[in-house]
């Protein structure tokens, strides 16, 4: 994208060497911006912009993290990790056989993963494997009794996508509630599965229109009728929200603490668009535009989206802290924001973010600049930097992913390193059993962990991770 192009399977050079070669050419070179979305593909922005060396340098690296799907074939191997034991409160109905990543032999070529609350799954060559607890069906397959009763739950095992006229399309993107399961297929087609809901405990999240269970992956017509695509699907513990290929965000399941961003608290079966983004336009580093979306996040009972121009908007409950809006928005345990709110701190000072991830309770976000910020988790009640921009030598250099679960986060540096932070008792650390009950800064996971292998993806949950790595591209 920048005229550079990589040389055999080496390492790539640090950040700072590709800053200096790129400082005299960017001055002058006006391109349309590059944002990282979901899928870590970087999307054309509809404004062009003169590209600073430090942004250039990290659109350039984001088009390499995105590339690798298509160029490593059957290099991809996939490690599984987590908590051995379940909480007296956790939603946890199956556990993960060690807290140390443990490769998955049977496996290459895996192209993207997703971890639930007790299930998890993955993709090889557009097929989708689960395993995991199928309590509430959302496996989206059938399960031998005697699996019913592992602590582990079921082994991975593929799942059926059938269309009317027999075809079986392939998946390319998967995502995981605490009861229910969604993918995309070819076309921008979106399906769901699992538990529909129920008169106590109010609806699912599968946007079929009513609350039946769906034991197998089952189209959502809405979408598929009018001929709308599906760009991003991301599940929250009993909520789903969708991005259109033409922007449009859409969210169905439980309504309340107004997790579903239409000013209300209501249940909705099937997906309702949330319209706020149209109507609205409170942004600060493009006030005269409105916000165009790129990426969506969910939590256990929040939601947040990023937008073309690096800007984060949350809603849903906030009795964590989880929103980031400071002090003002955190009266009790019954807080919440019921419509978008603009996590305003971050682009007065400045900042553009490019990537973020929301786990149980807490957010974690990249800026353009290389800093990380965290909130939630009843710890920071606004965005805290845990990091210092990449600039300055105490940063972390070439971070170009971040990701959390419960009680834990990560982040991804360009050659393949990992680093995590959060509670031991969280399971997905990585450190050994000898790291701190509270890893407050982020940690270099040993590379001895996944076998000095290159991670070039990492997906995390209540008590679960996956891992990608690149079999034969290793990491010192």
């Amino acid at each position: 994208r920048f005229g550079l192009r990589r040389s055999g399977s080496c390492a790539p050079r640090g950040i700072g060497w590709w800053l200096e070669m790129m400082r005299s050419v960017c001055q002058q070179v006006t391109v349309r911006g590059c944002r990282l979305a979901a899928s870590g593909s970087v999307l054309p922005s509809r404004q062009a912009e003169v590209l600073t060396p430090e942004t250039a340098a990290r659109c350039f690296f984001a088009r390499r993290f995105a590339d690798t799907v298509a160029d490593d074939g059957r290099r991809r191997c996939l490690w599984r990790w987590g908590a051995t034991s379940a909480g007296m409160m956790s939603q946890q109905e199956v556990t993960e056989s060690s807290k140390d990543p443990i490769l998955m032999e049977d496996f290459r070529g895996v192209t993207t993963a997703a971890c639930g609350s007790s299930h998890s799954a993955f993709v090889v060559d557009g097929q989708l494997y689960t395993y995991g607890s199928n309590k509430y069906h959302q496996l989206g397959r059938s399960v031998e009794e005697a699996q019913k009763s592992d602590p582990e739950g079921a082994g991975p095992a593929p799942v059926t996508f059938e269309t009317e006229d027999g075809h079986h399309p392939r998946v390319s993107q998967v995502a995981l509630g605490a009861f229910h399961s969604a993918a995309i297929t070819d076309g921008g087609i979106l399906w769901t599965w699992g538990w529909g809901g129920s008169f106590w405990y109010g609806s699912g999240a599968l946007g079929q229109g009513d609350r039946v269970n769906c034991e197998v992956p089952t189209v959502v017509r809405l979408f598929a009728d009018e001929g709308e695509q599906i760009r991003q699907v991301v599940c929250g513990s009993q909520h789903t929200l969708v991005l259109t290929t033409d922007g449009r965000v859409y969210a169905t399941g439980k309504g309340d603490f107004g997790r579903l961003g239409r000013g209300d608290t209501r249940d909705a079966p099937e997906f309702e668009e949330i319209e706020y983004f149209f109507q609205s336009n409170d942004s600060v580093l493009s006030p005269t535009e409105p916000a165009s979306i790129v990426k969506l996040g969910a939590g256990n009972n929040f939601s947040a989206a990023m937008s073309q121009q690096g800007e984060l908007w949350v809603w849903g409950r906030n009795d964590y802290g989880q929103l980031g809006l400071g002090e003002e928005a955190m009266g009790d345990m019954y807080s919440a924001e019921r419509y978008p709110r603009l996590v305003r701190s971050l682009p007065l000072e400045g900042h553009r973010v490019v990537d973020f991830d929301c786990g149980e309770h807490h957010l974690v976000a990249l800026t353009a600049a290389g800093a990380i910020y965290e909130w939630g988790n009843r710890t920071w009640l606004e965005p805290h930097p845990v990091t210092l921009p990449a600039r300055y030598s105490g940063g972390l250099q070439g971070i170009i992913k971040v990701v959390a679960g419960d009680k834990c986060s990560f982040a991804i540096t360009e050659d393949g390193q990992v680093y995590s932070w959060g509670a031991k008792a969280s399971g997905c650390l990585a450190q050994g059993e000898n790291c701190p009950k509270q890893v407050v800064q982020p940690t270099l996971v040993p590379p001895t962990t996944f076998g000095h292998q290159q991670v070039v993806d990492l997906k995390a949950s209540k008590g679960r991770c996956l891992a990608i790595t690149l079999e034969d591209t290793h990491v010192a």
